[in-house]
């Protein structure tokens, strides 16, 4: 599913008013309609029930003005809530205000410096139509009481297209917002109602065409969620006659002396996700222990100074690179100066495609013209696996700046890095340098634990590996960014969704990677089958 802009959003009410004759005042009838249904899911039947329906001036409470006649029609009491004249509307909200007003519908006009706080708690269910899209500072009175009003009435909220006090863009909250329990929105979502801390306020989000065909338009947002109808395709193929080494060799390198189970969590990863060797290159001193960790997967032990792995590691990184499928770099190698020369040196020189994660990362954030190199040679399309704070090094800004436009940020790093950018968090993002975004929604709170990210290294090692060992013939580098866009948020939607299994078996509280890593094959086997997975 397309995932929109307020601007985008704007342009293609625009064009069905304007190319395809449908009226403004029908959509407003569509959008309050499908707003009303669900305000009638949600209060369990609405006869004789009392509803609130609070309403702007705007396109926004129009709708709400609709969802108050379609309450009345339905046997509730409804009241209307309202912070503008009749005088201060647009002809489609004064068009439905004054239907709803004729029909006898209450409406209490609430003005700034008016009497506060109001109490909603002797509703039955409230309707949040005060704010549209276009909204980016924080709300100011008399919506900001209304919002608070709401939020203290301990009422079930049907937020109207978006809940009000939410960023539409980017999630921001930048004031007081609706905690709404279910969200109805029109056409496609709205970016800032997937982009958290917006998310967080939507509840049940549910999205109403409203009566018209908005793929006729041929819009390209740029943005969709994780479609795993889409993504099956890219799923690696077995043959009856395979082997091994079809499915790609997964060289993990990783670790120090000290932080051994980064390694092995990549490690273990990538070989339940399928592919078929997977060798971890790691610290001499380390070597022994990563290996005590593994059964299936193989080691090899590199050069190293105080633990870490050295810079003369690299020839022996390179010859190894030759023959592997996918490089894996970073999980657990310390920032020292050493690795950190090391891992420019992988990351500008080597052809092979790299998944650089963790302290690679980091080692990244000093010299980004590791990667201007890289791409001036033409090698093989690198993917950064980064979390907000590894992120906010590598693009030089901070934590907040970061999550306050979360798409941005993904877009800005993939774009300079001319990388596959994977932003993590709940939701995570997957961004490509052209500017596309696909959005995550699988996963759980109960993977804000140790080792996850580690583990999703593995994961994508392994399907990019697999599907570049089935097209080794001649991948050519556009193909391959198109794969590996696309393969990044497999991985992603794949994480998640074993993260949701190992959660519906046991609980949130307590998960660890390995016990995500445990349900890899079951979440591969959902998607084969075409069960759902978000």
């Amino acid at each position: 599913m397309r995932v929109v802009t307020a601007e985008q959003m704007r342009s293609m009410d625009a064009r069905a008013m304007s190319e395809f004759s449908v009226p403004g005042v029908v959509l407003m009838e569509n959008a309050g309609r499908a707003a009303f249904e669900e305000t009638g899911r949600l209060a369990g039947g609405l006869g004789g029930k009392r509803v609130a329906v609070l309403c702007g001036g705007g396109n926004n409470g129009g709708d709400g003005f609709v969802v108050a006649r379609y309450c009345r029609l339905a046997g509730a009491v409804a009241t209307i809530f309202c912070t503008a004249s009749a005088d201060a509307m647009k002809a489609d909200p004064r068009a439905h205000f004054d239907v709803a007003r004729k029909l006898g519908i209450p409406c209490e006009p609430v003005t700034a410096g008016g009497p506060e706080p109001i109490d909603l708690s002797s509703f039955d269910i409230l309707v949040d139509a005060l704010l549209g899209t276009g909204v980016e500072a924080a709300p100011r009175a008399p919506i900001d009481g209304l919002i608070r009003a709401m939020n203290a009435s301990g009422r079930p909220i049907v937020a109207v297209d978006l809940p009000s006090g939410v960023n539409a863009d980017t999630g921001g909250v930048p004031g007081e917002a609706v905690r709404a329990t279910s969200t109805v929105t029109f056409a496609y979502p709205k970016l800032g109602l997937l982009t958290f801390p917006g998310a967080a306020y939507t509840g049940r989000l549910i999205v109403d065409s409203i009566g018209f065909d908005w793929e006729a338009l041929g819009v390209e947002t740029g943005c969709r969620i994780v479609a795993k109808e889409e993504l099956r395709v890219r799923l690696p193929k077995r043959a009856d006659d395979s082997n091994k080494g079809d499915y790609g060799h997964v060289a993990v390198v990783a670790g120090s002396r000290g932080m051994v189970g980064a390694p092995a969590l990549t490690a273990r990863a990538a070989q339940r996700a399928g592919a078929g060797l997977v060798t971890v290159l790691t610290a001499e001193s380390a070597q022994p222990l990563v290996a005590s960790k593994l059964d299936e997967q193989m080691t090899r032990s590199l050069p190293e100074a105080d633990g870490a792995i050295s810079e003369a590691a690299f020839e022996a990184v390179a010859e190894f690179a030759s023959r592997a499928t996918v490089l894996c770099v970073g999980p657990g190698m310390t920032t020292s100066p050493e690795t950190v020369r090391l891992v420019q040196r992988i990351v500008a020189e080597l052809d092979t495609p790299i998944v650089l994660d963790a302290d690679g990362l980091n080692a990244l954030s000093l010299d980004m013209q590791a990667a201007q190199r890289r791409r001036e040679r033409g090698a093989h399309p690198l993917v950064l696996t980064p979390h907000p704070g590894e992120a906010a090094r590598l693009l030089g800004r901070s934590i907040p700046d970061i999550q306050a436009d979360r798409a941005g940020a993904a877009r800005d790093l993939a774009k300079s890095a001319n990388a596959v950018v994977i932003l993590k968090g709940r939701h995570t993002l997957v961004a490509e340098p052209g500017g596309s975004i696909q959005i995550n929604t699988t996963g759980n709170p109960g993977m804000a634990s140790g080792g996850m990210g580690d583990a999703l290294t593995g994961i994508l090692g392994s399907f990019l590996a697999q599907a570049l060992a089935s097209a080794r013939h001649s991948p050519d580098h556009a193909e391959d960014e198109r794969t590996i866009f696309d393969i990044a948020a497999l991985s992603v939607l794949i994480h998640g969704a074993a993260g949701d299994l190992a959660a519906a078996e046991s609980g949130q509280v307590g998960m660890t990677a390995g016990d995500l890593i445990g349900r890899l094959p079951a979440a591969i086997r959902l998607m084969e089958e075409q069960d759902d997975l978000s």
